[in-house]
């Protein structure tokens, strides 16, 4: 008998060490069910599905893949396996997930290894990628990742090795074409720039820096996989390639540059694949990459390099529909796709349950009736990753259950589990993730000038009652977060508290003074006026919060890019006081900011 802390385990194969310690980890926090139990697990039986029969406190498991019996002792440790058969089956050899770490936030090679892979592994997942467009040290590069939190080769090497023991793939993804702004705007790599985000094509010194790159994550993973990118080239060939050759189809400079950076794959016994929208993008009249008037031409099509594989990536739709059309799409290049859905935590404060659940919701159902096997969920940072990307745990959570067949997964359950493997409240992560969902058609943007508040104002009509509305629904939230707020075990509830708090009392000040404003009431005005200080004061606790969050899982270059948005609305702030002070003393007869009209939303 192995007696594992406070497991006991009488059987499991050498493979599952590393889950069981993951397991023992969860349950010796208390937040696991496994006390008591005996536990047996034997590989057996299909590699999408795990089976645990329980007769009093004896468990057998029998499981197709690690990543099953991931799965399984995730839901042992929720006590969501009753006496009796237990049994879960799922159609995707690869689940996995993508963190972005190049959207100024860098999250710590510690963090990824103590708490998102142990919790991937007990949710189910198999694969992680980490997108890394130039945050990875590159020998000979010193440009390259400057000051943006580059992974070194030691970190990297050691997010691999946990992994392994958790039986999870970690799969490169890379930009080896466009996306490499920040690198691209160093002197250094003049030589190699068509424009402002696009690698010069045809450019010896462009491959030579293409192979380092390839050759540096082909030391470091153990997966002979690599994701090298190629997306969004909006505009390829048409800087200082179009002064170096003329003009060339798009099409051709594109399958030309594939096929040489699949060469260097091939030189280095790698598979690549790549994200698949510029073949959409350039066979439409608009560039847009869900055009259903694309046109692919077979030529183009022909010279696609066999080794590649496409990604399909789609958070968009909420349609089965949709995204079976365009698995279709794929297919008819000859092409069997990888599904990049998405947990949406871009241009987001908090985890966005709403658009997760409609969008990846209908996207996994989709692929269940397309058939397809390998599915990823991708947490993207836009516009500086601000979002607290362990809040989307929940999403995850939610994600696994869709993808091991619950069409609309339990809420009940959800709790459970997302207890046992996260040690936080399911519910209460998803109701902080209604700091989006407090109006429709309302994206709350706290980087905005708060003077003019143009997106509140344009999404109100310039009306001062609905823009209430919104506050005041901002107050209930962080009425409803306060109790939740030391709940810090995924996500850091008592920050998304303090945002919901700063909204309100930001978009209540912007009601009151607009109102006044209006209206040519002084009274009004000054009373306006004595709310910008519990704003600011409201903006500076999040701020705190926004900190702590932001170092206890990430690197700290990149927060300086956001303690700076939070230092412009502290000045802004001030100049609101400056200029209402000046308006009620007849220095100035008006306040621009407010006489603007904003148009109406689309």
């Amino acid at each position: 008998m192995i007696n594992r802390r406070r497991l006991n385990v009488t059987k499991a194969p050498a493979e599952l060490r590393g889950l069981l310690a993951a397991a023992e980890a969860a349950q010796g926090a208390g937040r696991g069910g496994l006390a008591g139990l005996e536990l047996c697990f034997e590989r057996a039986g299909a590699p999408g599905c795990w089976e645990a029969r329980r007769r009093g406190s004896r468990v057998e498991v029998r499981y197709g893949s690690p990543a099953m019996a991931g799965r399984a002792l995730g839901t042992l440790l929720a006590g969501l396996a009753g006496e009796g058969a237990n049994r879960e089956t799922t159609p995707f050899r690869t689940l996995g997930v993508m963190l972005d770490c190049s959207r100024n936030a860098v999250m710590t090679a510690e963090h990824i290894r103590e708490v998102w892979l142990p919790r991937l592994a007990l949710l189910g997942y198999n694969m992680l990628m980490l997108y890394t467009e130039d945050t990875y040290e590159l020998e000979g590069e010193p440009y390259f990742g400057c000051r943006r939190g580059a992974y070194t080769a030691r970190e990297l090497r050691s997010i691999v090795a946990a992994a392994a023991r958790l039986n999870i793939e970690v799969v490169p993804c890379i930009q080896t074409l466009a996306h490499l702004e920040h690198m691209l705007k160093h002197a250094a790599y003049r030589p190699v720039k068509d424009t402002n985000s696009v690698m010069l094509v045809d450019e010896p010194r462009t491959y030579r820096l293409v192979e380092k790159m390839i050759a540096f994550w082909s030391g470091i993973c153990r997966t002979r996989r690599i994701h090298i990118g190629m997306d969004e080239a909006w505009d390829l060939g048409r800087g200082r390639y179009l002064d170096l050759h003329g003009h060339r189809p798009e099409f051709d400079i594109f399958n030309r540059h594939l096929a040489r950076v699949v060469g260097i794959c091939r030189r280095m016994r790698l598979k690549p694949m790549i994200w698949s929208d510029m073949y959409f993008r350039l066979g439409s009249p608009t560039g847009d990459y869900y055009d259903p008037k694309t046109v692919i031409p077979g030529r183009v099509v022909r010279k696609i390099p066999a080794a590649a594989d496409l990604v399909y990536w789609d958070y968009y739709h909420d349609r089965e529909a949709f995204y079976l059309d365009w698995i279709r799409r794929h297919r008819a290049m000859g092409k069997e796709p990888l599904m990049a859905s998405g947990i949406w935590t871009w241009n987001k404060y908090w985890y966005d349950p709403r658009l997760t659940e409609a969008n990846a919701g209908a996207c996994v159902r989709a692929c269940y009736r397309a058939g397809l096997k390998e599915l990823i969920f991708t947490m993207w940072g836009d516009n500086g990753a601000y979002c607290d990307h362990d809040s989307a745990f929940a999403g995850m959570a939610y994600c696994a259950d869709i993808a091991f067949g619950e069409k609309s997964p339990d809420s009940g359950r959800l709790e459970k589990r997302f207890a046992a493997v996260c040690g936080g409240s399911y519910a209460a992560h998803r109701l902080a993730g209604e700091i989006h969902g407090m109006a429709a058609g309302f994206q709350p943007d706290m980087w905005a000038d708060p003077f003019f508040e143009v997106p509140l104002r344009t999404w109100a009509k310039d009306s001062p009652a609905r823009m209430r509305k919104v506050a005041d629904g901002f107050r209930r939230l962080s009425g409803q977060l306060e109790t939740r707020a030391g709940d810090r075990s995924a996500g850091d509830l008592r920050h998304a508290q303090r945002t919901a708090a700063a909204f309100a009392e930001r978009y209540t000040l912007a009601a009151e003074l607009l109102a006044a404003y209006r209206r040519r009431d002084r009274a009004g005005l000054r009373a306006a006026r004595r709310r910008i200080g519990l704003a600011a004061a409201a903006v500076r606790r999040m701020a705190d919060s926004f900190r702590e969050m932001w170092l206890a899982h990430n690197k700290p270059e990149g927060l300086e890019t956001i303690q700076g948005r939070f230092g412009m609305l502290a000045e802004r702030y001030r100049e609101m006081d400056r200029r209402i002070g000046e308006y009620l003393s007849g220095k100035t007869d008006r306040l621009a900011e407010l006489d603007h009209r904003c148009p109406p939303s689309k």
